[in-house]
Order: C-alpha cells, then structure tokens, then sequence
C-alpha cells in the first residue's frame, strides 16, 4: 500500500509538472533588427506587446504578423482572435546580435556576455562587485 502511494504521489508531481511546462508560452528567440513573420490559425483582433521598446508587431494580414526586435531583452506578445479568445502567446527574446555562439545574461541593469562552446568564457569584463 506504501508503495502505491508512492506511485501515485510521482504520478501527480509529474502530471503538475507537465501541466506547468504547457502553461509556459512558447519562446520566440530574434536578434536586434531581426523581423520574421509568425502565421495565426485564425483572424487576429488584438495584439499586445509587453514592452514595445523591446519588440514591435506589424500586421501583415488578419492570419500574419511581423515580429521586429528593436532592443536585447524579453518581452511577451499575445495575441487574441475575432471570439476574444488568445490565438498565440509568446515570449520574446531579443538578443543583441553579437557573434554566433555569444550569450547575453541579464541581471537587472548588469549585463554579461559569453562566448559559448564546450565551455562559456567572459566576453565582458565583469563590474566591480559582481559575481562570474
């Protein structure tokens, strides 16, 4: 019986888990200056952007949008349909277009940048202060 429990407690964790991975919306990786288009299943209504200083849409037709990013950061753009109902839900990640293989981490206002192969290395002196 104690194993049973066990069982079925793993089985709801890994449910719950899933269920949260599926509530995560989908990411949508860009560069700065970088547009692509992203088709909907159905007439779009409304569209909104978190941070407009980020990321910028243009509709190209009631089933497309254009992504733009304008600046590194992240931002999220939602998108609803005719009904009121959300057609996409997105998180925009906008990087600074540094070299392939590069990251970016933001702390706050601090940003490092990687160089990233088997193993990252600083690009970017770090602050004084700051962690590695």
């Amino acid at each position: 019986m104690r194993r049973l429990s066990f069982i079925f407690a793993a089985l709801l964790i890994a449910w719950n888990v899933d269920a949260a991975a599926q509530s995560r919306p989908f990411a949508l990786p860009l560069t700065k200056g970088q547009a692509i288009s992203l088709p909907l299943g159905a007439a779009a209504r409304d569209v909104v952007v978190g941070d407009p200083e980020v990321a910028d849409v243009s509709i190209l037709s009631d089933r497309a949008v254009i992504v733009l990013g304008k600046n590194p950061g992240v931002t999220s753009l939602l998108i609803f349909g005719a009904d009121g109902r959300p057609l996409t839900e997105r998180q925009v990640v906008v990087s600074d277009g540094g070299a392939a293989g590069s990251v970016t981490v933001y702390r706050g206002a601090a940003t490092s940048t990687y160089a990233c192969g088997r193993q990252c290395t600083r690009l970017t002196p770090p602050a004084a202060g700051s962690p590695p």
